[in-house]
Order: C-alpha cells, then sequence, then structure tokens
C-alpha cells in the first residue's frame, strides 16, 4: 500500500514538475486563418480545375477584397466580444446591452457583404460548371461547420457557458 501511495506521488510530482518546466516555455503561435484565403491554392482550386488565367483573375479579387475582410472582421470580432463581456456583468443595463448587440450585428452584417461581394466577383470568373462544383463544395463546407456547432457570424459561432443541469431523478 505504502509503494502505491509513493508511486503515486511521484507520479504527481513529476507531472507537476512537466507542468512548471512547460510554462518557461512560450507556446508556438497559432496559425491564423486568413480573410479571403486564397482561391488559387488548396483543395478548391484542385477541384475546380482552375485555368492560370482564372488563378490571376481571382488573385487579384481576393487581393483587392482583402484588407476590407481583415478591417471589418477585426471590427465584427471587437463588437462581439465587447457585447459579450458586458453581457457577463449584472450591472450593466438592457439599453447598453441593447445598443452593444446592435453593434455586434451591424459589424457581422458589414463582414458579411464584403465577403459576399468578394464571392460574386468570383463566380464571374468561373465557368457555369465551376459555380455549381463551387456552390457544392460552399454547402458541404457549411455543413460540417454547422454540424460541429460553429455555424455562426464568420464560422465562429459563440458557445454558450457550460451550465450545470440538475440529476435526473432515478425511476
Amino acid at each position: 500500500m505504502k509503494i502505491a501511495h509513493s508511486l503515486t506521488m511521484l507520479g504527481f510530482a513529476l507531472a507537476l514538475g512537466t507542468g512548471l518546466a512547460a510554462q518557461d516555455t512560450p507556446a508556438p503561435p497559432m496559425p491564423q486563418r486568413q480573410a479571403g484565403h486564397d482561391w488559387t491554392q488548396g483543395p478548391m482550386a484542385a477541384r475546380l480545375k482552375l485555368t492560370d488565367t482564372q488563378k490571376a483573375s481571382l488573385k487579384e479579387i481576393t487581393g483587392k477584397h482583402k484588407p476590407a475582410l481583415m478591417a471589418k472582421g477585426r471590427a465584427a470580432k471587437d463588437a462581439r466580444r465587447a457585447f459579450f463581456e458586458a453581457a457577463q456583468k449584472p450591472e450593466t443595463s438592457a439599453d447598453t446591452l441593447r445598443t452593444l448587440h446592435r453593434a455586434m450585428s451591424d459589424q457581422g452584417l458589414e463582414f458579411l457583404l464584403e465577403r459576399r461581394a468578394m464571392r460574386q466577383e468570383i463566380r464571374t470568373v468561373l465557368t457555369p460548371d465551376q459555380r455549381e462544383q463551387a456552390a457544392r463544395m460552399e454547402g458541404m463546407k457549411e455543413g460540417m461547420r454547422m454540424a460541429r456547432g460553429s455555424g455562426g457570424m464568420m464560422g465562429h459561432g459563440h458557445r454558450a457557458p457550460e451550465v450545470p443541469t440538475a440529476p435526473v431523478p432515478a425511476q
């Protein structure tokens, strides 16, 4: 019994020591998703079989929209964060929450409209068959996103905090 207890304590000590050592080393940076991702590379481009001319046109379109997408995406994220932070504080008035919610909605819509404008321009470069294939692929991607529970604005849904549930009475 004493040996098992000693081994358990040794395991905890090693785990704690490893955890403390890991705190000294900075975590590697997380890869950033790019707003207006490059349609000329990756699975979408491969499946659509884009020509070099189409790739050049799509690169120009996404490059033109990227600064606005980045700025509008940042503004939407900031508005969303401000709303959810205020919603966590009991002293925040209902009027303040309404104002912040409107701002969050407006910023999200601005991002959506910019992305929509870019996609409409992209569709003009694609052939009818490519447009149909791209729509199917986007639909599948959206379906997977919704199945994961992250179908919110910009593909990053806000998940409600975990709420403990009452135990189910035995029958």
